[in-house]
């Protein structure tokens, strides 16, 4: 793709989830994190009284696009979403009144020194004025019932057009928006839409970059379950590729997948299965740490892991990173959607005056032993984000999920017992030897 010079750091930002030559073999890993403040304070952005507003919503999938002011902007994709009016004396969200449309966005302005100011939460409307879903499908789709949920995306590397996945009740969709840098204001986008998979195959939980450079997609599906049911997050984790322009001109049938060892195929009958889970994920390659890495919670669990790989296909480790703190790790509360976000990551001077500041390494730039020294001495900073929901256990799962009474019970916006919002981790992951 053309890199757009009015757009800077664009490719930057993309090396985060590049693939590197081949090297020698990873040293284990060991990860810690807390909450990020700085990172949560992005997206602290409550309405006015008397306003209805943004009160939460899952997802939180986040990419790097053109546009805006300084020609960069994070843009973050939300499916479901309270939007209400909000009790600040009590810390309350008021449920009379409130809508969930099933996608809305933010976008966070950024430069050089990565996400500045905060979150402009955005939402359609109707013509009565009613918060209506971002993304819809087709006008057929609509009237048999069917609605559609955001959950992946990645922007070209000029962040001039984007591609989401996205599930629906019966399949997935192929989101494609063709131009989201020339205009403003996301509400002002056109996109299209594609149904994409089968009863059997779903891809919806991760698309991003093969490699450093070019156009090759990765794609994160999941197969049937062993008992040939529909797939689940209990089911395992498929791989596909395919080229950006490809899957942005709606062309799904070039896509290949993996069926073994340095072998695709484009057929998915004898496709083989990845030993990661990956349902609602993200997948970052990291040149540091020289690993892939992606962040998962066990369905039901209370515990983020890193998964990590020296190559896509395997074979992946799983590190702890993350136990889930009271009341949030308990019932009725339900944690999903961990997810990587490399553009909150703030850049340091540089990894070589880090270094020498901290007597770890020469300045050399060599690429020697000095590297690994570094990483396993400072550390590799990492973002992410999760979020908690609620299941109340005397309502089927459609209805129980966020719109439990104790989302909307008082004081429940309080930050100790806030559900439903993102929360943003700050990771770091060192080598142990």
């Amino acid at each position: 793709a053309e890199v757009v010079v009015d757009l800077p750091n664009l490719l930057a930002v993309h090396q985060a989830s590049a693939k590197p030559a081949k090297r020698s073999a990873a040293a284990p890993l060991a990860a810690s994190a807390e909450p990020a403040k700085d990172a949560q304070a992005i997206f602290e952005v409550l309405p006015a009284a008397g306003e209805k507003g943004w009160l939460g919503a899952d997802s939180d999938v986040s990419l790097v696009i053109g546009g805006g002011p300084t020609g960069q902007r994070a843009l973050w994709i939300f499916a479901d979403t309270f939007i209400s009016t909000y009790d600040a004396a009590t810390q309350t969200r008021v449920l009379e009144g409130s809508a969930m449309p099933h996608s809305t966005l933010g976008l966070v302005e950024m430069t050089e020194a990565g996400c500045t100011g905060q979150v402009q939460y955005l939402w359609q409307v109707n013509k009565e004025g009613e918060p209506t879903p971002f993304f819809e499908p087709s006008a057929k789709q609509k009237a048999q019932g069917e609605l559609l949920w955001p959950v992946a995306g990645v922007a070209s590397r000029d962040g001039r057009s984007a591609i989401l996945l996205a599930t629906r009740i019966k399949g997935d969709h192929d989101l494609v928006l063709p131009d989201v840098a020339s205009q403003a204001d996301p509400r002002q986008w056109e996109y299209s839409t594609y149904d994409v998979g089968s009863a059997d195959l779903s891809w919806f939980s991760s698309i991003f970059f093969a490699e450093a450079e070019g156009e090759s997609l990765y794609i994160f599906g999941h197969g049937p379950n062993p008992d040939g049911s529909a797939p689940t997050q209990f089911s395992k984790t498929i791989l596909a590729r395919a080229a950006f322009s490809d899957l942005l001109g709606h062309k799904w049938g070039n896509i290949e997948y993996w069926v073994g060892a340095g072998t695709w195929s484009p057929s998915p009958e004898n496709f083989r299965a990845l030993d990661v889970p990956s349902w609602e994920t993200t997948c970052v390659w990291s040149e540091e740490l020289g690993v892939w890495y992606s962040f998962n919670i066990e369905p039901f669990g209370s515990e983020i892991f890193m998964w990590t790989a020296e190559a896509i296909t395997g074979t992946w480790t799983r590190t702890s990173v993350y136990k889930i703190p009271a009341p949030f790790n308990a019932s009725p509360y339900l944690n999903y959607a961990a997810k990587a976000h490399p553009e909150l990551v703030q850049p340091a001077v540089t990894a070589e005056a880090v270094d020498v500041k901290l007597g770890l390494g020469c300045a050399c730039a060599c690429g020697c032993a000095c590297d690994s020294m570094a990483v396993r001495e400072r550390g590799v900073e990492l973002m992410l984000s999760f979020v908690t929901n609620v299941l109340t256990a005397d309502t089927d799962e459609q209805h129980g999920q966020s719109t439990g009474n104790l989302l909307f019970g008082k004081g429940q916006m309080a930050w100790p017992v806030r559900a439903y919002w993102p929360r943003f981790l700050r990771v770091v992951v060192r080598k142990s030897q």
